[in-house]
């Protein structure tokens, strides 16, 4: 598979993932609530084994598949890619604050902005500066506040009841400049905070993406199916035995911390590994295909989101809240397949997309 179309790859999968992410904050107050108090019986059983595979890997996945594709591009140079980068910025503010409120594309461009600065260094400056960042975040935040409330009485993730209520109130509410607002709310809210687990989620993982590019992680992967496959194995199994800590602990606070923050990036990059083994070893013809999704990536997700806020919120089918964990899963998968088949048609008619404005040739300066 030629170099430069690995990426499209890589986010035609991983665009699933980011689906089933959002799904869950579109059908009910997901950011506000703890599951195991707000779920119960078959459908929290359904949320448990959805959390295994997604919880706290899809935005650290994203990240890694973000760091390889600048690396992979890295010929632009860093003003094309800044002027890339500040241009999804601008499309995720505007996203947020009229279609999703909860949408993590403004944070994970920004750091993207940031991560450019590694774009010409080594990849031992770049992997031991994502690592360390990583790993300060581990110790400082997530393991210090493991041992402060694991046994403890306070070991509890409570449901925000007034969050709880505003957001079913407008979300399902036919009042479209009532959910704008509840968006800007959201986006402005807690910046400071935001901005620092920001710095210690998303732009390590970006980081630790372009040093396994710099590295040639393709090519290893070619040279080493075996070891590859058996790294994938251990990252993913034991992502996922630390988050099964979480439905072991019933969804206490100390159990959701390590399982969100650890399990869930190593989780992430068994993922990242078994994408790359994919790209390698699957039929050319088979990786063209799935890759036509990520050609439009953007533009297609803008749209899945679109449709989204139509189907749950009050402006439309008002499912916000009434829809189970199984129903929002098949919800997702409809709509994939829907922007897989739009995705061939825009393909194979050269309909135009944001993509365009800088992947072809133009007089914006955007691309190359």
């Amino acid at each position: 598979m030629n170099e430069k179309h690995r990426p499209t790859m890589l986010f035609s999968i991983i665009l699933m993932g980011v689906l089933l992410l959002n799904g869950l904050h579109y059908m009910m107050p997901f950011e506000a609530v703890n599951p195991y108090e707000y779920l119960s019986g078959s459908n929290l059983s359904s949320y448990q084994i959805l959390d295994i595979f997604i919880g706290g890997a899809v935005v650290p996945l994203v990240a890694l598949a973000v760091g390889y594709t600048i690396h992979t591009f890295r010929d632009h140079g860093i003003s094309n890619l800044f002027k890339i980068t500040v241009f999804i910025l601008i499309i995720g503010i505007i996203q947020t604050i009229f279609i999703f409120g909860f949408d993590f594309l403004p944070g994970l461009a920004l750091m993207t902005l940031i991560a450019l600065f590694f774009l010409r260094t080594g990849f031992v400056a770049t992997f031991v500066s994502g690592m360390a960042l990583f790993l300060f975040h581990l110790i400082m935040n997530v393991l210090v506040g493991f041992f402060a409330n694991v046994g403890s009485s306070s070991d509890i993730v409570y449901t925000a009841l007034q969050d709880v209520n505003t957001y079913t109130s407008v979300f399902a509410n036919t009042d479209y400049f009532a959910i704008i607002g509840l968006n800007i709310e959201i986006l402005t809210s807690n910046v400071a905070s935001s901005l620092y687990a920001l710095v210690f989620t998303i732009l390590p993982w970006i980081l630790v993406g372009m040093s396994l590019g710099k590295i040639g992680i393709a090519k290893f992967t070619k040279s080493n199916l075996l070891l590859t496959t058996l790294l994938f194995l251990v990252l993913a199994g034991g992502g996922m035995a630390i988050k099964i800590i979480q439905v072991l602990t019933l969804g206490s606070y100390s159990g959701r911390l390590l399982a969100e923050n650890f399990g869930g990036p190593v989780l992430a990059l068994g993922y990242f590994i078994l994408l790359i083994l994919l790209s390698v070893i699957a039929p050319v013809r088979t990786l063209d295909i799935l890759s036509r999704i990520g050609r439009y990536a953007l533009t297609l997700y803008i749209l899945s989101n679109i449709l989204f806020m139509f189907i749950f919120y009050g402006i439309g089918l008002r499912l916000y809240g009434e829809v189970e964990i199984v129903g929002m899963v098949w919800i997702v998968l409809v709509i994939y397949i829907f922007i897989m088949v739009l995705a061939a048609v825009m393909h194979r008619y050269r309909i135009g997309s944001l993509e365009n404005l800088f992947t072809n040739n133009s007089e914006n300066g955007i691309n190359k």
